[in-house]
């Protein structure tokens, strides 16, 4: 179950289903940086701020990208 909910919020969120890398590592590489991304966005705020705008928070906000990147856990 939670694999199912790791699957699903990658998909939904990073669009992961969707991705074209198919030839040797690309896919296993691909996936790496997706859960990469996830936990950088999860550590990135306290608050109970959805991952969807997080993702568009860091498209339209350096400081917040920086921000996000740099304050890992």
């Amino acid at each position: 179950q939670i694999e199912n909910g790791l699957h699903w919020m990658l998909d939904v969120h990073l669009d992961e289903d969707l991705s074209r890398a198919r030839k040797d590592n690309a896919p296993a590489n691909t996936a790496l940086l997706n859960r990469l991304a996830r936990n950088i966005l999860q550590a990135a705020d306290s608050a109970k701020v959805p991952i969807s705008h997080r993702i568009k928070k860091c498209a339209w906000n350096d400081d917040y990208l920086i921000n996000a990147i740099t304050h890992m856990r």
